[in-house]
């Protein structure tokens, strides 16, 4: 292959890989302007973060799992599950602090469950996370017979509608669970280890790495992302809903592939992660807006995130075999 050809592949896939969600994001803000004059307004604009924030939060959590080579399908019920027993204690102590320290327990526990059996007895972590999405929504349905459990407090009001220069409590939790996550990430031992883990963790273990205490970190901080979108969930809903955030789960994987995270693992980072939400919370609301039928809403997100992983999975393509014929050229030069 000539020079030229392997360098626009490997420019151009690179231009893509990192422009790419970035123009469909710009691209989806154009057409639902222009189909709706009320879209592209500072009111929408915020709505769009507030409705989108739960699943903005579990992002940063999803991205550390799927960078560390796992998959976690429990959040939504593990968000609904907290959620109802933030409400059922509530109701019955009248005391936030205690409700919210139990909704904390809970999320904690079923990410130390989920952990445990990942990291320590080895199962993987679609099948043991697939489980808990299912055991904990309908322990959730269970405890409630299936309705929903509303309740005000001073908290509620407070999340709703208490602003500090201009940013609502809400917004205020997105930023620093990003915050949170691109310091652990970036400046700790566990953000090595995570992407190490993600790279080989067979190598990660024979170099003296206790793989199986971070796997479990992992999943706590997981956990601890859970507990925060069940604050902000329970804070919009007013209730704790046994039925709330249904499909957040892949929503949030789907935002952190789509956004240029590998799924194998190994690499990856927040930056990404937040393009990848940013279009899934514009796709979500922007359809939402034009008032079609629910059919008409899940084909039309469907195929446009199948374009945009179109686009991910072409970007990685012409970046492997444009590096992939570079690195023969450069072995064939060194031949002679």
């Amino acid at each position: 292959m000539p020079n030229n050809q392997r360098d626009f592949r490997l420019v151009f896939g690179r231009v893509l890989q990192t422009y790419g969600l970035l123009l469909m994001v710009i691209v989806l803000l154009v057409i639902f302007t222009f189909l709706n004059e009320r879209f592209f307004t500072l009111q929408n604009l915020k709505n769009i973060l507030e409705q989108n924030a739960a699943l903005a939060i579990v992002a940063v959590g999803v991205t550390f799992s799927i960078i560390s080579g796992n998959f976690d399908l429990s959040p939504g019920a593990a968000i609904a599950l907290a959620g109802v027993v933030l409400a059922l204690v509530y109701t019955h102590t009248n005391n936030m602090w205690i409700a919210a320290g139990a909704a904390l327990g809970v999320s904690l526990l079923v990410g130390l469950f989920n952990g445990a059996l990942i990291s320590y007895f080895r199962i993987n972590s679609v099948i043991v996370t697939l489980a808990a999405m299912i055991w904990a929504r309908g322990l959730a349905l269970g405890l409630t017979s299936a309705d929903s459990i509303p309740f005000q407090s001073r908290f509620v009001e407070f999340m709703n509608n208490a602003s500090f220069l201009g940013v609502s409590p809400i917004i205020l939790l997105i930023i620093l669970s990003f915050v949170l996550g691109w310091f652990l990430l970036g400046y700790t031992r566990l953000g090595r280890y995570t992407y190490a883990l993600g790279g080989d963790s067979e190598a990660t273990k024979q170099a003296g790495v206790n793989t199986a205490l971070y796997t479990l970190l992992i999943f706590l901080i997981s956990a601890f992302l859970v507990w925060t979108g069940t604050l902000v969930t329970v804070s919009r809903l007013s209730a704790g809903a046994p039925n709330a955030v249904y499909g957040l789960e892949f929503d949030a994987i789907v935002a952190v592939i789509i956004g240029g995270n590998s799924m194998t693992g190994g690499e990856g980072n927040l930056g990404k992660t937040l393009i990848g939400v940013l279009f899934i919370a514009i796709l979500n609301n922007g359809l939402s807006t034009l008032g079609m039928r629910d059919s008409s809403f899940y084909l039309y997100k469907g195929f446009i995130i199948l374009i945009a992983l179109f686009f991910e999975v072409m970007s990685r393509r012409m970046i492997v075999k444009g590096q992939g014929s570079t690195l023969s050229g450069n072995e064939t030069v060194s031949g002679h």
